[in-house]
């Protein structure tokens, strides 16, 4: 008998917190859809000068909204860059 009570209890327990469980708030980047067409790009396997000409903008355009993204994204690369639109869906 006490196995059920036991069992009950921890049955209302674990209600209780999945009552309030949240999952984590997946961090917002704040990309431009400009800058996320770049950085699909570059996920894509482009470099900047075939971005730029797949854009129509020039490789300084580019270039800029590259550093955006690096500082947005808070990575030093475009594979890190590349990595981390992957593993959060950002494209």
């Amino acid at each position: 008998m006490n196995d059920v009570k036991i069992g009950i209890a921890e049955s209302y327990i674990l209600g209780l917190l999945l009552l309030n469980f949240r999952p984590a708030a997946q961090k917002v980047y704040d990309l431009t859809p400009h800058e996320t067409r770049v950085l699909k790009l570059l996920v894509d396997g482009h470099n900047y000068k075939t971005a730029a000409v797949e854009l129509g903008v020039s490789v300084n355009t580019v270039s800029f909204h590259v550093r955006r993204i690096y500082e947005k994204l808070e990575v030093h690369s475009k594979s890190e860059a590349v990595a981390k639109a992957l593993r959060h869906n950002l494209v």
